[in-house]
């Protein structure tokens, strides 16, 4: 599975699922920091990556049937080891 870490979801934790070889990368990397989330969902969607978020308008967009690869929705927010085990 690819995954898409949202803006809330610190660096470190990528780089980290990263070093273990989980296929992630993250809104900054991809260039994305700033955008709308429907924007983010489809370039999630048309890269076949699962959104990792704490972010409600995903639930929201989700429930509105709005397409996506997936969404990872993280209910507190988790250090680097807790992250890993989530994912």
């Amino acid at each position: 599975m690819k995954f898409l870490a949202d803006e809330n979801i610190d660096l470190p934790a990528v780089k980290a699922l990263k070093r273990l070889g989980v296929d992630i990368v993250s809104i900054h990397d991809v260039g994305m920091r700033g955008h709308e989330d429907e924007e983010i969902l489809d370039f999630a969607k048309e890269n076949e990556r699962a959104i990792i978020t704490q972010d409600t308008d995903f639930l929201r967009l989700h429930a509105k049937n709005f397409e996506n690869a997936g969404i990872v929705f993280l209910t507190k927010p988790l250090d680097v080891s807790e992250l890993i085990k989530e994912i």
